[in-house]
């Protein structure tokens, strides 16, 4: 291609046809049609088309197309929208709850402000809590996008300067940041550099660019600038276009603009993955404890508001009383410490190197029973490693490792992954190999289309030494004559079967393998660098390297340690599934004969593909635990089908192949460093790669559920315990045992005192197993400890009926006091009653709480017991100065209570296997 392309004027092509416009041979504005048919343009006709030249835009021009386009960002890397986070932080089971309970206590006439002011600050504590988190964990992925900023080199048209050619200024190749880009910019693409946009390649060095992000193949795809693309070809087939997100292996390129920001393929992603996820498994327990909720005050609220009318003979009172028992059974700040433990949860994982963008995840991540994961980077370091150097025979050969570094030398920044690798390694006393004595005559850049690399140097001896390197069938058809202890073979069938025989083994094991060789050259067959391909034939076969992207050092440690957690760990990639099982393998994840046709637990993409539709697809996701080239759909079907199965599923991925299952799963996770389409769909994102901060999260989501669903058993069997007694007193006593205002009071202390659970801790056994929300278990939990609670509290009645003689209502004092009794008597045994049930074992002696809880509950028994006893607050709340007497008998119910509690859960524990 000339380095000036002018592109001549089509008639197709109408003078004043602005930049911005729609190729004309564009079915529509999406843009997969759009950038094919960019690709299927002569690059002269978009060069006009875009109003651009080879040399670039002048600045101003640049200037001007960036404030109609506006800056060079997906819609996800913008600042997320507070109003739009507080509003999705609202609708949450928990506050429609309460806030139907305040719309019910303000529709009757005798309205209890104060109990409708407390629903009403729990909704908006809750709110708070949660839009606070989230805002602020979103924002720091914004910050954490924007701080992985990209300049690159740009050709720009500069005013300042004095060579002019043709009526045009000499361009200048300089920095531009990423953000600042516009359609027909001309970018320099070289070694390392991220794609910033969607592009036309317009010239092209052996240019190899990974694709990876998009479609899950590892190895580069060649790009060249072919004047026009292959009609038939889907779009990421198409050799002249690079997209945005993809990056450079090697050589290089210059390509011109042609969307950017929102108008780029990759935002087209970005939207379609807006749509309305599936609710997860924390979203699915919270609403069946709601529903559960609900079903108790549609129960209990009709037989209070009965009994105590039939008893009592005042409906107006015993409507009043029944809505107060409806608002006892509701724990009014159950949204409030919900929230605060997973923002707690949030906080700890924040200094584990996790940002939680959903506070829902951090439960999720605790429920987990099977982690879907990534490959490469994840299970594996994410770097080609040199593994072996051998003869023909399989034996460690130097010299094949020589002539090996000496070609990845020459290469220099023509090389590759593969040369990087080989100038890495050492010789095994850990000396690096020298290769200063060699002179660098000319060399062929490995391409795909040739599969090979080669290079001629001048030794030491003045000698020409052709060495030519790459895949094993290209390099041994080349090939007459084999090396083999410093004497040349013949290269006969038995050797090439031993050499066949050889590599296959190592492909098996997941290893890729190439084939080296020299020729000893005169000075005169050496002629243009570009025609050195002649060159290549009748060499001598040296022998062969082996290479693998080894795994992580922590990666073993990692998964043995979610698979004690009971997490099950299922490998998805895009490589090959011999390079997966060799990983795997030597991972533990699969063991040597778990890849055999007896028990395949390893499958491919298109194998899996003929499964679909069928039950036997269900049953080979279950079973199997590789899962080698799949395509991004695939992947979601993935997780969807162990969704189904019961499991909650997380999703570890980082590219835009990995969006749909990220999205589908309960929990998706991504790293800092991933597409940024996939840390959008992500609900936890990790700023280190590696399954070691999973582990972690696991635990820390465990104690988060743990403490959650500690406060959820505790505060509603209690309040069930409580409504339970109102019941039994209603039938039996002639008067209110207490006052609405006098059970919210209790209520709402009660629940002060465990505004700490959050910083709890739980039993060490407690995190050994998956956590999930079970509404059965509630339920069990709740019908049993509630009514322990009552005997307490009957028993109380009885001391008060029979010793206090509190037996008439007419006697208002006498029912004051008895009233305060059972306040002091309720408090006291509910807040005593979270150090009983938030442990398995036996409280204060096999089991402490945490410091922050322990004077939390201390200080509300405090307050709770000085209530009754201070003048202003027994009028405001109704009571009479309780009776020396009965402090004595409350120390012995309290003492009472504990042996009783710790009785019926040793009994619970041993019926039903579960506490907590």
């Amino acid at each position: 291609m000339p380095k000036r392309l002018r592109g001549k004027r089509s008639a197709s092509w109408p003078p004043g046809m602005s930049w911005a416009a729609l190729p004309s041979s564009a079915k529509d504005a999406t843009p997969e049609s759009v950038l094919t048919s960019f690709a299927l343009m002569p690059p002269e006709y978009v060069l006009e088309h875009l109003q651009t030249q080879v040399d670039g835009l002048t600045d101003a021009e640049a200037q001007a197309r960036k404030v109609i386009k506006g800056a060079n960002v997906l819609p996800t890397q913008r600042p997320p929208s507070w109003i739009l986070t507080l509003l999705a932080a609202i609708p949450n089971p928990f506050n429609v709850l309460l806030v139907f309970l305040a719309i019910i206590n303000a529709s009757v006439p005798d309205r209890n402000w104060a109990g409708i002011t407390v629903l009403l600050c729990m909704v908006t504590i809750s709110v708070l809590v949660r839009f606070w988190q989230e805002y602020r964990s979103r924002l720091a992925v914004f910050h954490l996008q924007s701080s992985i900023t990209n300049s690159l080199k740009v050709r720009r048209q500069y005013m300042g300067s004095q060579v002019v050619v043709d009526g045009i200024r000499e361009a200048t190749e300089s920095p531009v940041m990423e953000r600042d880009l516009v359609p027909g910019d001309i970018v320099v693409l070289s070694p390392g550099c991220i794609v910033p946009a969607d592009c036309l390649v317009l010239e092209a060095s052996f240019l190899r660019i990974s694709q990876s992000t998009w479609t899950g193949e590892t190895d580069p795809v060649a790009k060249v600038a072919n004047p026009v693309g292959d009609k038939e070809a889907t779009l990421f087939d198409l050799p002249n276009l690079a997209f945005m997100g993809t990056s450079v292996v090697s050589g290089n390129g210059l390509a011109v603009v042609l969307r950017t920001g929102a108008d780029v393929l990759i935002a087209t992603m970005a939207k379609e993955l807006k749509k309305k996820r599936e609710k997860n498994a924390f979203e699915k327990g919270i609403r069946n404890v709601s529903f559960m909720l609900i079903g108790f005050m549609c129960v209990m609220v009709p037989v209070v508001l009965v009994i105590s009318g039939k008893r009592t003979g005042d409906w107006n009172a015993a409507a009043l009383f029944s809505i107060s028992v409806a608002v006892g059974l509701v724990p009014e700040m159950l949204p409030a410490i919900v929230n605060a433990n997973l923002a707690r949860g949030a906080y700890v994982l924040s200094k584990m190197k996790a940002i939680v963008k959903r506070l829902d995840s951090v439960q999720n991540v605790g429920a987990m029973s099977i982690l879907c994961s990534d490959k490469t980077g994840t299970l594996t370091r994410d770097e080609i490693t040199l593994c072996q150097y051998l003869d023909y025979t399989g034996a460690e050969n130097a010299a094949v490792l020589k002539l090996a570094t000496v070609d990845a030398h020459i290469q220099g920044s023509n090389g590759n992954n593969i040369d990087s690798a080989i100038l890495k390694h050492r010789l095994s006393d850990g000396k690096p190999v020298g290769v200063a004595q060699y002179e660098k005559v000319a060399s062929i850049p490995f391409t795909f289309e040739r599969r090979r690399s080669a290079c001629i140097v001048r030794g030491a001896t003045g000698q020409n030494i052709l060495i030519c390197k790459g895949a094993f069938d290209e390099v041994l058809s080349l090939c007459s004559t084999v090396r083999h202890n410093g004497t040349t073979l013949p290269l006969d069938e038995g050797k090439i079967k031993a050499l066949q025989t050889q590599a296959n083994a190592l492909n098996k094991e997941g290893y890729r393998v190439l084939l080296i060789a020299e020729k000893q050259l005169d000075k005169v067959d050496v002629g243009d660098e570009d025609s050195l391909g002649h060159l290549e034939s009748r060499m001598t076969l040296e022998g062969l390297l082996s290479f693998i992207d080894p795994p992580k050092e922590d990666a073993a440690e990692s998964i043995a340690q979610l698979k004690d957690l009971g997490v099950e760990v299922k490998v998805l990639t895009g490589d090959s599934l011999p390079v997966a099982i060799n990983v795997c393998q030597s991972l533990a994840l699969l063991g040597p004969g778990d890849a055999s046709d007896d028990d395949v637990q390893a499958i491919t993409g298109p194998q899996l593909a003929q499964l679909e539709g069928s039950d036997e697809f269900d049953a080979t996701v279950k079973k199997c635990t590789v899962f080698a080239k799949l395509t991004p759909n695939q992947k979601a079907l993935v997780v969807g089908s162990l969704r189904d199965a019961g499991h909650c599923v997380g999703m570890l991925g980082d590219g835009i192949n990995d969006c749909m299952a990220l999205r589908k799963a309960d929990v998706g996770i991504s790293v800092h460093s991933g597409a940024s389409v996939a840390k959008d769909c992500a609900d936890l994102i990790l700023t280190e790669k590696g399954l070691g901060i999973i582990v972690a999260s696991v635990k820390t989501g465990r104690i988060t559920h743990g403490n959650t669903i500690k406060y959820i058993k505790m505060v509603a069997s209690s309040n069930f315990g409580n409504v339970f007694s109102v019941v039994s007193a209603s039938a039996w006593l002639p008067y209110q045992p207490m006052l609405g205002i006098q059970l919210l009071t209790q209520n709402l202390l009660y629940d002060i005192s465990q505004i700490a659970v959050p910083w709890d801790r739980v039993d060490p056994e407690y995190v050994q197993a998956p956590k999930r929300w079970n509404t059965l278990d509630l339920l069990r939990f709740v019908i049993v400890l509630g009514p322990t609670s009552s005997v307490i509290d009957i028993l109380t009645y009885v001391i008060g009926w029979f010793y206090f003689g509190v037996q008439s209502e007419t006697d208002e004092e006498k029912v004051k006091m008895f009233r305060a009794h059972w306040f002091l008597q309720g408090l006291l045994t509910q807040t005593l009653i979270v150090h009983l049930l938030r442990t398995a074992k036996v409280p204060f002696f096999q089991s402490r709480c945490t410091v922050p809880l322990a004077l939390s509950t201390g200080a509300i028994m405090l307050i709770g017991f000085s209530i009754p006893w201070i003048p202003p607050f027994q009028t405001a709340l109704g009571f009479a100065r309780p009776a020396v007497p009965y402090v004595g008998f409350l120390a012995a119910e309290l003492l009472l209570y504990c042996f009783e509690v710790q009785l019926v859960k040793m009994i619970y524990v041993r019926i039903f296997k579960t506490w907590l």
